[in-house]
């Protein structure tokens, strides 16, 4: 069978998508059959019982990515699936723009990045909207969870760093959904790094208030820790 025309850059995403569902207790992979010059289908799997397909879309003109899940039956993950795509810069509907965020008290900011199997994390603490400190380095473990590693490390880098200075109640700003899930113990914890990361929030001392935000919609300071992260990625 003949390589499609976009396989590749399809591919790259689809796999890209999998191993962030996969993290979050989702079962997915790229369906091998399913390929087309344009679109390609991930089957998922969760508690057991398929969920149907994902379908992702590749637009060479616009050089963009659109995921849609009118193919998944379990509809419990849809929200779920649409919030990990918007982490791995996935199309965000323009109708629906993200409300003010109220700079009040002490709030943090935290990002994860992967880029050419490097990960990163990046985060930074603001109080009543000023910069306090900032934060950033590089991943070295759990590498194949890519940037939902760096999500997780920055947010428990930068809480240790607030935990050490006193500094409390903190609200987390976030564009992984996993961040808030686990910490709660609303996703269940499956993976060691996940495993790690729930038991640190459970002992965290600081009082954590969480605040979902949109990722690449314009938020100043998300827009800055995703650029730490990065940099984070892309240090020693």
């Amino acid at each position: 069978m003949s390589q499609k025309l976009f396989e590749n850059e399809l591919r790259g995403k689809g796999q890209q998508l999998a191993a962030a569902l996969v993290e979050a207790g989702i079962e997915a992979a790229v369906k091998e059959d399913s390929f087309r010059d344009y679109t390609v289908k991930l089957s998922v799997k969760h508690d057991g019982r398929s969920g149907g397909f994902i379908n992702l879309y590749y637009s060479p003109n616009r050089k963009e990515y659109t995921c849609k899940t009118h193919q998944i039956t379990q509809a419990d993950l849809i929200p779920q699936i649409d919030g990990l795509w918007a982490t791995l810069g996935g199309q965000v509907s323009q109708a629906a723009k993200p409300a003010p965020i109220v700079a009040k008290g002490y709030q943090l900011y935290v990002d994860g990045s992967y880029i050419n199997g490097r990960v990163g994390y990046g985060a930074v603490l603001l109080k009543d909207g000023e910069e306090v400190q900032r934060f950033s380095g590089r991943v070295h473990e759990d590498l194949q969870s890519r940037q939902v590693g760096g999500e997780l490390m920055a947010t428990m880098s930068a809480l240790t760093w607030c935990g050490q200075n006193s500094i409390s109640p903190v609200e987390v700003l976030y564009d992984y959904e996993g961040i808030e899930k686990w910490a709660r113990g609303l996703w269940k914890a499956n993976l060691p790094l996940t495993q790690r990361y729930a038991a640190y929030m459970k002992a965290c001392p600081v009082k954590v208030k969480w605040h979902k935000v949109r990722s690449h919609t314009g938020v100043k300071w998300n827009e800055i820790a995703d650029e730490l992260a990065r940099q984070g990625a892309n240090g020693s």
